[in-house]
């Protein structure tokens, strides 16, 4: 029995010790938790408990000035126009009096800064604001108001969670801390307050007769520089009494003037989209990423690549003509590739992306049609052909007008042939492809093929095919010896025509 009762006391002893042991720790904590003067810095935002706190309420009406210090030298928004029932107030920036602003920037911040709340009461009467980077705080807002008053709000270091940063306002002592939000344009200069359209932006209208304008006229776009280095590119509308004779079946409105003459090609995307429409509809609007410099010198447009652009793009809209200047490239801070950009409508220099600038890298290759003649097929009297020295000529009878179940009958070298084999052959002569740009001598070897359609109404278009070697011709359309296409072509020409003459269907394949 004596040894049970010590070893029940050594177990009740053993169990007091634990407990004031336990006791002992749990005070030590307690002592330090309270003790402890240094903030801790919590690692997500859910550590902060929100508890906001008023600073500054008042109506954004009556603040006249508002001015921003920042390592970039800041800005200073003063009242233009005060409000009325009818319109809001206007601020404007003396640096940018000749200039459009983006209003809706100028009043937002203005509006921030009349309603300002903490998140939170980081530290009262803090005695060290070194530590919050507050003693040379990053940003400096001054708020003025008609009845004379004045609001300043001193910001320092990123809050640990990111979410905003440390702030102190006026003579009150205490530390605060600024949600994000209000910090969204503390580190803007004047120009980022501008106005970024370098075009104003084209809209549809109905005109007078009740019909929608869905485009502006563009009565020509030239570009230089660029991708086509000496040479220069231009391209004007078609005239109306071209489109006869022209490959306008494929849809464009515009010919390529220079360097090359040749109906603008329509370039379909796999979404049905015209890829190269962008050229013209580019012209509707344009929206820099930033300005760099206003009214700049000829040292500035030297610094930024201007004096001598990169690319110079010159064009009509609507009866008024502008220019554009692209200079240097640059590389935004988010990665962007972008070019310094001027125009002559306003002295600025931009940054414009180059998404937005399709002209600087336009592809010759792309922008003609293939088929320079695309003459209707019933609208063909006759054809003289030649190939390899041999000569061939069609000649069409037209449809009986009388009949609406006629057709025309085609006949070769005086003998009839079948109609269907005849549009095959037809089609294959409009096949003759542009496949490049033809840049030697204007005489270039021995002509080995022509055809000459002449037209019902008179007139008539030749194609003429030169040897050029390594099964090359040059491709002449009118005289104008400015294409090549492949030596297969007139190969096959001749076989066609002798399939044709022999009763046989040609083939559109070569």
């Amino acid at each position: 029995m004596a040894d049970k009762a010590k070893k029940k006391s050594k177990k009740v002893r053993n169990l007091v010790i634990g407990l004031v042991v336990l006791l002992l720790l749990a005070g030590a904590l307690a002592a330090i938790l309270l003790f402890t003067s240094e903030p801790v810095e919590e690692s997500s935002e859910s550590a902060y408990e929100s508890t906001l706190v008023d600073l500054v309420v008042s109506d954004a009406e009556d603040i006249n000035e508002l001015t921003v210090v920042n390592p970039d030298g800041g800005f200073d928004i003063v009242r233009t126009a005060e409000a009325t029932e009818e319109e809001d107030a206007v601020y404007g920036i003396e640096e940018l009096d000749s200039f459009l602003t983006d209003e809706s920037e100028l009043s937002s911040i203005i509006d921030q800064f009349a309603n300002v709340s903490a998140m939170r009461l980081v530290e009262e009467n803090a005695p060290d604001i070194a530590k919050y980077g507050l003693e040379h705080p990053t940003y400096t807002v001054t708020t003025y108001y008609d009845d004379g008053t004045t609001h300043t709000f001193y910001v320092g270091d990123t809050l640990p969670t990111d979410n905003g940063a440390y702030m102190m306002i006026d003579d009150d002592p205490n530390v605060y801390s600024m949600g994000e939000t209000k910090m969204s344009r503390l580190g803007y200069t004047y120009l980022d307050f501008m106005d970024l359209d370098v075009i104003e932006a084209w809209e549809s209208y109905t005109d007078e007769d009740g019909n929608e304008v869905t485009a502006p006229t563009i009565e020509y776009l030239q570009v230089e520089g660029g991708t086509f280095g000496e040479e220069v590119f231009r391209m004007e509308p078609l005239v109306a009494d071209e489109e006869s004779t022209l490959a306008s079946s494929y849809g464009s409105s515009f010919r390529i003037v220079s360097p090359v003459e040749a109906d603008f090609r329509v370039r379909t995307q796999e979404d049905g989209s015209d890829a190269n429409a962008v050229y013209t509809t580019g012209l509707q609007s344009l929206t820099a990423l930033s300005a760099a410099v206003t009214n700049p010198t000829e040292e500035d447009m030297a610094a930024y690549g201007l004096d001598t652009p990169f690319c110079t793009i010159s064009f009509s809209r609507d009866g008024q003509a502008h220019t554009w200047y692209v200079g240097d490239a640059v590389t935004t801070e988010d990665g962007t590739a972008a070019h310094y950009f001027y125009s002559e409508d306003q002295p600025v220099i931009y940054v414009v992306a180059d998404s937005d600038l399709p002209w600087i890298s336009m592809d010759l290759d792309n922008l003609y049609t293939a088929q320079q003649l695309l003459p209707y097929i019933d609208d063909v009297a006759s054809i003289d052909l030649m190939v390899n020295g041999k000569s061939y000529l069609f000649e069409i009878d037209a449809a009986d007008p009388d009949d609406e179940d006629a057709d025309i009958v085609p006949h070769l070298d005086g003998e009839e042939v079948s109609l269907d084999y005849y549009r095959t052959m037809y089609q294959y002569l409009l096949l003759a492809p542009a496949e490049g740009i033809y840049r030697g001598e204007p005489e270039a070897g021995e002509m080995i093929a022509a055809f000459t359609y002449h037209y019902r109404d008179g007139g008539s278009d030749t194609v003429e095919l030169y040897d050029l070697g390594n099964r090359t011709c040059v491709l002449s359309v009118n005289g104008n010896m400015q294409w090549t296409t492949r030596g297969a072509y007139v190969t096959y020409l001749e076989t066609n025509v002798e399939k044709l003459k022999n009763g046989e269907e040609p083939s559109l394949d070569y």
